[in-house]
């Protein structure tokens, strides 16, 4: 099985009917960290609406998005994977894109 980052890093496409939540995963790493809402999205250049409709599961990221909240949280893009990997599984949301 492929890790989470290689799926990522794959020319990939989300299946349209299938949403990535990752509020589960989102909250508790921005609370670990002491950051409120409101500096998480200064620090990630995301307005602070938006990190609470991503806790709340009321959005769904881009890979984009998910590459900022990295940044937010001073993380490699592979270890904020990494730890949304423990509630979220990657894999069965994403196939690859046929080549063209």
């Amino acid at each position: 099985m492929p890790s989470y980052v290689m799926v990522l890093k794959r020319r990939i496409s989300l299946k349209k009917e299938k949403a990535i939540y990752i509020g589960k995963a989102l909250k508790p790493l921005r609370l670990a960290t002491g950051m409120s809402q409101e500096e998480l999205a200064h620090r990630s250049k995301l307005d602070r609406s938006y990190i609470s409709d991503l806790e709340t599961n009321k959005k769904s990221p881009s890979f984009a998005t998910i590459i900022m909240l990295a940044n937010g949280l001073d993380m490699k893009t592979e270890e904020l994977v990494h730890e949304m990997g423990k509630t979220i599984d990657f894999v069965r949301f994403f196939e690859e894109e046929p080549e063209k």
